[in-house]
């Protein structure tokens, strides 16, 4: 067997115990109420198990073979006696289809001939087995009373065997064809039972051509109802990400040669009007194969949302908490590379919302709220932005004990704290080491939760913002790019040197002639932009340079671009903008990784290269640098 092969069964396996896992969840929300679970959710977890079963059979995974089996068989034992529920059903199962993730995993990973790799497995495996063994004696025994009941009732009047004896021996009257009797004895009865059925107690059964053409009808419901389910699937095709990279990467060159050729000095200076025309369409066609190609690496993030619920159900029992996950745009798409990177922000978020953020039924009871706590996690597109929310209803944030403990780790003095704005305050929840945790347990309490939060996020050029109110609850709101392939940027140049700022951090531009520059001191400066006074930079400044404005008492013919990040703002001078455009992000260099507030590079239409600031990252360390 071919490893390529086991390696691309594992991959589907893995939907497919994904999809257990859902209907697991859907499962145990449906018997909260102590009701029975549906025939035809029973059914569905069936084929699943048994679909595994069956396929890990034919590539030799002989342990995942046995545990689907069992699994399967207590799935059969319960679709056939619903009543054999009990609470350890649901444990058994959920149990099972962790043993099968680690056991495809281990197989993907370090591939052990299909064997069991820990004792672990082998153990639960025994006890689910026992657990099967006792449902079905359980059952065998509930379906045998009946039976000796029967056997044993009053009189003996109602045993088949003495009966017939009976008749026999005793009378001799009863022929063993009952319809001869009805004939020969009394004539009345001439037609037959069926008919006879049909006269006395036919009220509620229709003529057979009513059924049948019924039946037929239904057949064609159920055909047409089958078709438009085909219609409605998707047929898609599985692609190596490797392959679509190289495809991104071509489109990329495109969008750079493109320019290249129909811009070139060359031609600029004469009058072609159809070529200008053609042109022109070039650019709309390549416009759309450059969406079409990012579209192709798009995929809903609904895979990772769907990953949160069993997150948040087995958070919540180890808390002993209510929780309740609603989820609501998880059609939402974005680029798979993203989609990747952004679960551990999510685990650690939604950790840190059930084991803080969220109360007791007992103290939600007291404060006058439902015993079950409610967590929202909402993903929408805003522009080139995908915006994740993940709210709580809990206690909120205490802005008292996180200044007590950024005070005690130095972070902060005394005399500042009282002057802080609570986004401030909110901001010492992502440094490395900060906790407000009573005690470490083996959900949170060492601080380190939050701090990959806004690590993972910064390294997808996104940003985390906290809002809280005390009493009612938290919302963390995570601000990611569509996709980091290619960007909207503003092309600017600086002396020699070009410059791209990405659109979504650009505020506006303005064209300055002879507006008066305030200096506090040097290398800070500031200019009336409509009601405030923002601080401006040279490009130099910004990398370790003198800026070129310590020696200038006003700003002659120069262009400011005002940009944004957590609503502070700062204007950077340049020469000339040349214009937006699309940018294909190219990595930087090694010799360059040291210098902050470069996100990249890229060839320009023109053929130069630009490079690509990290304006939020700018902002940040100018801002800081003033400050102290």
């Amino acid at each position: 067997m071919e490893r390529d092969d086991v390696l691309e069964y594992l991959l589907e396996a893995r939907e497919t115990l994904e999809n257990i896992e859902k209907e697991l969840l859907h499962f145990e929300k449906s018997t909260l109420d102590g009701s029975l679970v549906e025939r035809d959710l029973l059914d569905t977890l069936f084929r699943h198990f048994h679909t595994v079963k069956g396929s890990s059979g034919f590539f030799g995974l002989t342990a995942i073979v046995k545990m689907a089996h069992a699994a399967e068989n207590l799935l059969d034992y319960l679709r056939k006696n619903p009543e054999a529920q009990d609470e350890d059903t649901l444990e058994f199962l959920i149990t099972a289809l962790d043993h099968l993730n680690e056991l495809v995993e281990h197989e993907e990973s370090a591939p052990s001939g299909g064997d069991f790799f820990s004792e672990e497995q082998t153990q639960f495996l025994n006890k689910l087995n026992q657990k099967n063994e006792s449902i079905r004696l359980l059952l065998q025994q509930t379906s045998e009373e009946p039976t000796a009941k029967q056997t044993t009732a009053e009189f003996g009047l109602f045993s088949d065997n003495l009966h017939k004896e009976n008749k026999k021996e005793e009378f001799g009257l009863f022929t063993e064809d009952p319809k001869p009797k009805e004939v020969e004895e009394f004539g009345l009865f001439t037609t037959d039972s069926k008919q006879v059925k049909e006269e006395e107690f036919g009220l509620f059964q229709k003529s057979s051509e009513t059924v049948v053409k019924e039946t037929i009808q239904i057949h064609k419901a159920d055909d047409n109802s089958k078709n438009d389910k085909k219609a409605a699937v998707k047929k898609d095709i599985r692609i190596d990400t490797d392959k679509l990279d190289s495809l991104l990467d071509i489109v990329g060159e495109i969008v750079i040669t493109e320019p290249m050729v129909t811009d070139h000095p060359d031609i600029a200076k004469l009058k072609l009007e159809n070529f200008q025309k053609t042109a022109l369409q070039l650019k709309k066609l390549i416009r759309n194969l450059q969406e079409i190609t990012l579209s192709l690496r798009m995929v809903p993030i609904a895979g990772v949302f769907s990953r949160m619920e069993r997150l948040v159900r087995d958070t919540a029992k180890k808390t002993g908490k209510q929780v309740q996950l609603i989820i609501s745009g998880e059609d939402t798409e974005i680029d798979k590379s993203i989609i990747e990177e952004m679960y551990d922000p999510l685990v650690h978020i939604i950790r840190n919302a059930i084991d803080h953020g969220l109360e007791t039924p007992e103290e939600r009871k007291e404060a006058g709220k439902q015993t079950q706590g409610t967590i929202q996690l909402t993903a929408t597109q805003s522009g080139k932005e995908v915006w994740i929310e993940v709210r709580d209803d809990g206690k909120g944030l205490s802005r008292e004990r996180i200044l007590n403990k950024a005070i005690s780790l130095g972070l902060i003095g005394y005399s500042e704290a009282e002057i802080l704005q609570d986004q401030e305050v909110w901001d010492f929840l992502f440094h490395p080491g900060f906790s407000t945790a009573k005690e470490v347990t083996d959900l949170s309490g060492r601080g380190v939760g939050l701090d990959v939060v806004r690590k993972n996020v910064t390294t997808l050029k996104g940003f985390v913002d906290v809002f809280s109110v005390y009493g009612q609850g938290t919302t963390f709101l995570i601000r990611v790019p569509l996709t980091l392939a290619i960007i909207e940027g503003l092309v600017v140049r600086k002396s020699d040197t070009y410059f791209i700022l990405p659109s979504v951090d650009v505020k506006e531009s303005m064209y300055v002639s002879n507006e008066p520059i305030n200096e506090l001191y040097k290398n800070n400066h500031s200019i009336q932009y409509r009601t405030n006074q923002i601080s401006i930079v040279d490009i130099n400044l910004l990398f370790g340079k003198d800026s070129d404005l310590n020696e200038q008492r006003t700003l002659k013919e120069k262009y400011v671009i005002v940009t944004e990040s957590h609503e502070k703002q700062m204007g950077i001078v340049f020469d000339e903008i040349l214009g937006s455009q699309s940018i294909v992000i190219k990595p930087i260099s090694p010799i360059f990784k040291n210098i902050n507030g470069l996100a990249g590079c890229t060839i320009l239409g023109n053929g130069h290269a630009g490079l690509i600031l990290d304006v939020r990252k700018l902002i940040s360390q100018h801002l800081t640098s003033v400050n102290t």
